[in-house]
């Protein structure tokens, strides 16, 4: 494992899981069957978001300190391209209906947008300020982006590329995910200690959740109906229950966690611990 692992993603289908490991310029790729690092690729300096698509087998990578993406080979474990972005790019989302990678560029306020068949930049959109995460609902054509410094959400229309609502949230939103089936949105406000529930449809807060100290990496599990976010400064993870809309359970972890993913198919939760250099893992079903 590098050090300073700041997030992590993984390939069900390869069963390979991914950390950007910001301390070492470098990513590791774990084998989930043997729970063992089978390969570490370096990619550009100050990694901090990936993400998959896994149709492609292609791995994003955003390097906040190069202002560019490094694009992986899953099966290869190469860096295949580097692709320049804005400035201090952070968040990265895929889309893998379109094959389109949307990054969040903290110091540009913009999200570049990537082709993943050119590996070039086919479109830049205007957020709000230090935009720190994105995620993308392929089902209804829409990007939400967390903006750090002004507090909100940007809900951003795919096909004009315009802004259609900008949402009000909590203290610092630093990390967002969504349910696609359910078109709900889920924002960590790492400054207030709470978890936003947005309706994408009505782009209204539906729901404030108190957690843990620092809020930050979000996964949801649509399948088993659980949101996962990551309270970096407490050391543990919350569980949230989909469905009622409440935390039913805290998990403690490694030292500042500030990723998760977890995999649709094991109900199993991979969490980033950035100061202890490890990942631990979550049975989604035990807790």
């Amino acid at each position: 494992m590098g050090s300073k692992p700041w997030d992590v993603a993984l390939n069900p289908a390869t069963n390979r899981v991914y950390t950007a490991n910001e301390g070492s310029n470098d990513v590791s790729v774990i084998d989930t069957e043997t729970n063992s690092v089978v390969a570490t690729i370096p990619v550009g300096q100050g990694p901090s978001a990936v993400d998959v698509n896994v149709e492609t087998n292609r791995i994003y990578v955003t390097n906040a300190w190069t202002d560019d993406v490094s694009v992986i080979d899953g099966a290869t474990n190469t860096v295949a391209a580097s692709v320049p972005v804005g400035r201090g790019p952070w968040g990265v989302a895929v889309d893998p209906t379109t094959n389109r990678i949307y990054v969040a560029n903290s110091w540009s306020n913009d999200i570049s947008v990537i082709d993943g068949a050119t590996d070039s930049v086919v479109t830049t959109i205007a957020a709000g300020q230090h935009p720190s995460s994105v995620a993308v609902n392929p089902q209804t054509s829409r990007i939400y982006v967390a903006n750090e410094q002004t507090n909100d959400v940007s809900a951003i229309d795919t096909d004009s590329g315009s802004v259609v609502a900008t949402i009000a949230v909590g203290d610092s939103p630093q990390f967002v995910d969504l349910n696609p089936e359910a078109n709900v949105v889920y924002v960590a406000n790492a400054g207030s200690n709470t978890v936003s529930v947005i309706d994408g449809g009505g782009n209204t807060v539906l729901a404030t959740l108190s957690v843990g100290q620092g809020p930050r990496g979000l996964a949801v599990d649509p399948g088993a109906n659980r949101a996962y976010v990551v309270n970096t400064w407490s050391d543990e993870v919350s569980l949230i229950d989909v469905a009622t809309t409440t935390v039913v359970a805290v998990v403690p972890v490694g030292r500042a966690p500030w990723g998760v993913a977890v995999d649709p198919l094991t109900s199993r939760v991979y969490v980033a611990n950035a100061w202890d250099s490890t990942i631990s893992l979550i049975d989604g079903v035990s807790r």
